[in-house]
């Protein structure tokens, strides 16, 4: 971004601070709705299903194994769902989870991706989205209608809309007592409207650029994606253990979505929850996709393109690669892929594979080129001819002959 952009971005993300800052502490001259708003179709949940009769996935926090290989092999980290909800009961779900890109974009906590909602009930994210109003309203707990087995589920939802709330509250699945979840924050109220207020500025700063019309759905997607993978780098110390020396403060903003978006770093889930995220704000249909077992922890994202789903793994991309851009399930059960199993490829506890078609639409090519580059550690760039019909991509490493050319898929 220019100098000048970059500037004007953080003049307005500080008067946006102010403006939050004054509307949580209760000014009752001012009115701000606020950035905040819940886009699309909105369905009233008249009434609660019963509770989800789906296993129940691990909670809390995963420490990865392993660090993304320079000949990627399996492993790595993923957090596992860990949650809790709480919810107004007259909050409603919105149902139309992607809207047209506006000139004037504006974060929404609210957008559910159709991927997602196959894990849940409606009534579970109607909890969900209680649990986010009163998170960005620094209220300290909300009331819910969902039983404790679903808590975990409903905390992960919250998150993966919401990457604030688990880097500066404590909320976890065992918050929830008496159909009410409480938690604590880390940040008095203006400290979270200024986090707030700088998080959704970095947001808009990798979405806006990309969001000019002459980009087509994949193009759009490819260039987001460079855009968060080319600054960032796998944290090391979350690995080794030694991120718990920090506060506990600390802890939940280093290992989070949130940590992955605004200081370019983090481990697997961090990495794979701040790319879903992005993709979501933009307008994708997306979810994270976890493995979990006794030898590997790793995430990604599943990703739809053209009424077709694909998996995106930023943490294995990281540096600005695209070797793991567009795969298929198939792709990743082999050693380059990280021999995962079908089997454990799950949205929380919804397998993905079974209920997804998962296929690389056309990304072979490219996913050969960037290979042979990342192992040479070869940083790469993308640019689009959108003069050509179809618009050519161009793929270029760092000496300005070594590249590829090809049509859009």
């Amino acid at each position: 971004m220019k100098p000048f952009s970059r500037s004007i971005r953080r003049l307005s993300a500080s008067a946006l601070a102010l403006l939050l800052a004054l509307q949580l502490s209760g000014c009752s001259w001012f009115f701000m709705p606020g950035p905040v708003i819940i886009t699309g179709e909105e369905t009233a949940a008249s009434s609660v299903s019963e509770p989800s009769s789906e296993t129940e996935e691990p909670s809390g926090s995963v420490s990865e194994s392993t660090s993304p290989p320079e000949t990627p092999i399996a492993s790595d980290t993923t957090e596992d769902s860990s949650g809790e909800s709480s919810s107004d009961p007259s909050a409603d779900v919105p149902t139309d989870e992607s809207s047209e890109a506006t000139e004037a974009f504006t974060v929404d906590y609210f957008r559910i991706p159709e991927c997602l909602r196959a894990i849940a009930s409606d009534a579970v994210f109607v909890d969900a989205c209680n649990v986010i109003s009163a998170c960005l309203a620094y209220r300290t707990s909300a009331k819910v209608s969902c039983a404790k087995e679903d808590a975990g589920r409903v905390v992960y939802i919250a998150d993966t809309l919401c990457p604030l709330l688990k880097a500066f509250t404590d909320i976890s699945k065992d918050s929830l007592e008496n159909g009410e979840f409480s938690w604590k924050f880390y940040v008095d109220k203006v400290a979270f409207a200024i986090v707030r207020a700088e998080f959704e500025a970095q947001v808009a700063a990798y979405i806006e650029p990309f969001l000019d019309p002459v980009y087509n759905e994949t193009e759009r997607a490819l260039l987001i994606y460079h855009a968060y993978t080319a600054p960032a780098t796998y944290n090391y110390e979350i690995i080794s253990g030694t991120f718990k020396m920090h506060t506990e403060a600390e802890q939940h903003r280093i290992h989070s979505a949130y940590a992955g978006i605004m200081d370019h770093t983090g481990v697997c889930h961090d990495l794979a929850g701040g790319m879903t995220f992005l993709f979501i704000q933009a307008g994708f249909n997306a979810c994270r996709v976890s493995v979990i077992n006794a030898k590997d922890e790793h995430s990604w994202t599943l990703l739809e393109l053209g009424g077709r789903y694909t998996y995106c793994d930023a943490t294995w991309d990281v540096g600005g690669y695209f070797s793991f851009f567009g795969n298929s399930s198939g792709e990743r059960t082999t050693k380059i892929g990280g021999e995962f199993l079908l089997a454990q490829m799950n949205i929380y506890d919804y397998n993905a594979p079974e209920h997804f078609d998962i296929i690389n639409p056309g990304f072979a090519q490219v996913q050969d080129f960037s290979y042979s580059r990342l192992i040479r550690g070869t940083p790469l760039s993308l640019t689009i001819d959108t003069d050509a019909t179809p618009h050519k991509l161009i793929f270029t490493s760092r000496n300005a002959s070594d590249r590829l050319v090809i049509p859009c898929p």
